[in-house]
């Protein structure tokens, strides 16, 4: 199971697409578990915990991610996904963006 951190400014965003990304990977049986938080509830210790940072086009926080920790995979959830809340789309993109693609469960989205 691969951890997937969800951030935006505020984390309402983040929160919108959490229910409905969870409900999709656990239907599609995809092994990733996903939590959203906002820029200003990041803590390295939260960030020690996550395979993937997926961050709201809107936040340009990537370099400050990033400055947490080297080890940290972070993405920006594309536009066309996010602007129409595809949690089908996320998970397959998280997925992809973790090289989970040929797992069966992954496959079929």
């Amino acid at each position: 199971m691969k951890n997937v951190l969800l951030v935006c400014g505020q984390g309402i965003s983040s929160h919108l697409f959490l229910g409905e990304a969870k409900r999709v990977a656990e239907t599609r049986q995809a092994p990733l578990h996903f939590s959203a938080t906002s820029f200003a509830e990041l803590t390295p210790e939260l960030l020690a915990q996550q395979d993937l940072v997926l961050m709201a086009p809107q936040a340009a926080y990537r370099a400050q991610i990033e400055a947490y920790t080297t080890d940290l995979h972070v993405a920006v959830i594309p536009n066309d996904i996010y602007g129409w809340l595809n949690s089908e789309a996320l998970v397959k993109f998280a997925s992809q963006t973790l090289d989970l693609a040929n797992t069966p469960a992954v496959a079929s989205l």
